[in-house]
C-alpha cells in the first residue's frame, strides 16, 4: 500500500517514473552504468529487485550469492537509485501493472520484445533498451573467481640471513669461516623445505657498496652455504641481495620492498599469502609495507615506529612452527 501511495503521488506531480528490474547479485561496473542510463530516462528510478526466492527459482539453489537485504543495501547507496521494491515473482509484470512506470528499462540481452512489453505498453508506457557492455555479468565474474581460485597459489617464506639464519656477531659476514648458523636454524630450514612454500632469503649486503668485500666474495659464500644446506635436506629456492650502501637511494635495500617485488616477478608469488621472518625492524617494515605476514625474532619493535609484526618468536625454528600451525 505504501508503494501505491508513493507512485500515485509521483504521477500527480508529473514525475517521469523509470523502473529497472534485476537480481543485482554481485554488483559490477555494468550495473552501475545501466543504473545511470536508466535514471537518465526520467525523474525517479525505482529498482525492482528479485527476492532471494525469486533468484533461486530461475538461477538455481546456489544463488543468489548475496542475500536480498545485502543487495538492497548496496543498491540504496548508489546515487541513481531512488527507491527499491523487492518482489518474489520470476518476472516483474505484476508489480509493473501496479506501478505503471512511464519507462521500463531492459538490457540488450532481453531487448525491446521482452516479456514485460505487453504489460508496459498496455497502459501507454514504453520500453527502453539499455546499451551496456556485452559479456559483463555476475555469472562471468563468478567464473573468473572460480578460475582464479582453481589455480594453485605460489607462496613464499622470506627469510633474513644475518641474525636469523646465521649469527651476526661480527657483522658483514662474507667468508665461510665466519658464518656460524644460528641455533636450530638448519632444523627450521629443513622443516620449511618440506612445505609447498618457496624458501627465499632476502639480505642487505651493504658491505659490497661500502667496499668491504666484493660481490663475488658474497656469491662464493652463498654457493658454499647452499651446498652445505642441501646436503642436510634443506631447499633454498633463491637468494636476493641488495649490494648498495645506505646512501645509494636504491629500491631494494630494506625496509624498501624491491627484493620482495623481484621475487613476485620471478615466481608469481602472492604476497598476501606469504610470510617473512627476520630479526631486524627493517625486515618487519618491509613485510608490512606490502602486506606480507611477519614474524620478528628477538626484541620487540621500537614503540616510536608504531608498527608491530604479526608474531614474535625467539628463534627461526619457533617462527617456522608458528607458520605451519597458523590460521592467520
Amino acid at each position: 500500500m505504501a508503494l501505491l501511495r508513493l507512485v500515485q503521488r509521483l504521477h500527480k506531480q508529473r514525475k517521469v517514473i523509470v523502473t529497472y528490474s534485476g537480481s543485482f547479485d554481485l554488483i559490477h561496473r555494468g550495473h552501475v552504468r545501466a543504473l545511470q542510463e536508466a535514471k537518465a530516462q526520467g525523474d525517479v528510478l525505482v529498482v525492482l529487485l528479485n527476492s532471494d526466492r525469486s533468484v533461486r527459482s530461475y538461477k538455481g539453489p546456489n544463488r543468489p550469492i548475496l542475500n536480498q537485504r545485502e543487495r538492497a543495501e548496496i543498491l540504496a547507496a548508489m546515487k541513481p537509485v531512488d527507491y527499491i521494491v523487492i518482489f518474489d515473482d520470476i518476472n516483474p509484470k505484476r508489480i509493473l501493472r501496479a506501478i505503471r512506470p512511464d519507462v521500463h528499462c531492459n538490457g540488450p540481452d532481453w531487448g525491446k520484445n521482452c516479456v514485460e512489453r505487453d504489460t508496459v505498453e498496455a497502459y501507454g508506457g514504453k520500453i527502453h533498451v539499455l546499451s551496456w557492455e556485452r559479456g559483463r555479468s555476475t555469472t562471468n565474474i563468478i567464473k573468473r573467481v572460480l578460475d582464479a581460485h582453481s589455480q594453485p597459489k605460489s607462496t613464499a617464506i622470506f627469510i633474513d640471513r644475518d641474525g636469523t639464519i646465521n649469527e651476526n656477531n661480527q657483522g658483514y659476514t662474507h667468508r665461510k669461516e665466519d658464518l656460524v648458523f644460528a641455533p636450530q636454524a638448519i632444523k627450521a630450514l629443513k622443516e620449511l623445505s618440506a612445505t609447498n612454500h618457496k624458501v627465499i632469503i632476502t639480505t642487505n649486503q651493504s658491505g659490497i657498496g661500502r667496499g668491504y668485500y666484493r660481490t663475488r666474495d658474497m656469491e662464493k659464500l652463498h654457493d658454499w652455504m647452499l651446498g652445505f644446506l642441501n646436503k642436510r635436506g634443506v631447499r633454498i629456492d633463491r637468494i636476493y641481495h641488495c649490494p648498495h650502501a645506505p646512501t645509494a637511494g636504491c629500491v631494494c635495500r630494506k625496509p624498501k620492498a624491491g627484493m620482495l617485488m623481484k621475487a613476485v616477478r620471478d615466481f608469481g608469488i602472492s604476497l598476501n599469502d606469504s610470510w617473512l621472518i627476520g630479526d631486524d625492524e627493517r625486515d618487519i617494515m618491509m613485510g608490512r609495507e606490502v602486506n606480507v605476514k611477519t614474524i620478528k625474532l628477538g626484541p620487540r619493535m621500537s614503540k616510536t615506529l608504531k608498527l608491530e609484526p604479526h608474531f614474535y618468536a625467539k628463534n627461526l625454528l619457533e617462527a617456522v612452527r608458528r607458520i605451519r600451525t597458523s590460521t592467520v
